[in-house]
């Protein structure tokens, strides 16, 4: 024990709070909080399935601490997404099992494939981007797209909580919605992924630590900036953030 508090407390800790705090305040806004977290993480030669298992507790329990404050405010019911719940939870297992069994290359170019289907999706769709805060009808979800989003958030993320927005913002759902709901997908396939990787000996906690508590205070951050952003802005840091996510995942497969 302290080993690890001196290791929280070093130049080391600070540094993966400081990434932990940032991947979360762009996770929250943008869904894209693998774009700071993995590849600053993998910069500083972290193992890529030990990143991945950090990067799923960092990110769920910042989701946690969201959904629950959501909760307490009557933002989401618990009863009407239970099933959601459920499938991402066993999503994220799943992805997880399927990561341990894949190389680095082969899993940069699942991600690669994910990210340009989901790319062009909202270069197709960006029309459906136009709601602030007002209600709109939403539409009943497919619940097999969040499943397989799930298993991809479960084996590697970059973009995935991208992929759940854009999805619930075509559902009609508004943009502060489609993230309150999307923090809960996200917290239940990292829970999911998370208790694979730690039952399989891949966490180690002088990384997670540090990293999820900036997670913590990012996630909080985040969400009170959330209000002002504009739905113009939007429509404009969606393709782009995918497009550079791609650019990374490509750059990571030609090194």
């Amino acid at each position: 024990m302290e080993i690890l508090l001196h290791e929280w407390l070093s130049v080391n800790g600070l540094m993966l709070f400081t990434i932990g705090l940032l991947a979360a305040i762009i996770g929250v806004l943008f869904g894209a909080a693998g774009f700071v977290l993995l590849p600053a993480m993998l910069l500083i030669g972290i193992p890529i399935h030990t990143t991945v298992a950090v990067n799923k507790f960092a990110t769920g329990f910042s989701a946690l601490s969201n959904v629950v404050s959501f909760i307490i405010k009557g933002h989401l019911s618990v009863k009407k997404f239970t099933s959601l719940i459920v499938i991402s939870s066993f999503g994220g297992v799943f992805g997880a099992f399927l990561a341990t069994r894949l190389s680095e290359q082969i899993m940069n170019v699942v991600a690669c494939v994910f990210l340009i289907f989901a790319f062009f999706i909202v270069l197709c769709s960006n029309k459906f981007i136009v709601r602030d805060i007002k209600e709109t009808e939403e539409q009943p979800i497919n619940k097999l797209i969040p499943f397989v989003i799930s298993i991809y958030d479960g084996g590697f993320g970059p973009g995935s909580a991208l992929m759940h927005v854009t999805y619930h913002l075509k559902k009609q759902y508004n943009y502060i919605k489609a993230v309150e709901v999307t923090r809960m997908i996200t917290f239940s396939s990292c829970t999911g992924a998370f208790l694979f990787y730690y039952f399989t000996g891949i966490v180690n906690w002088g990384i997670a630590i540090p990293v999820s508590i900036g997670s913590i205070v990012g996630s909080f951050l985040g969400l009170k900036i959330i209000p002002y952003i504009k739905t113009k802005w939007i429509q404009i840091l969606l393709p782009i953030i995918f497009f550079l996510l791609i650019v990374q995942v490509v750059s990571d497969l030609l090194i």
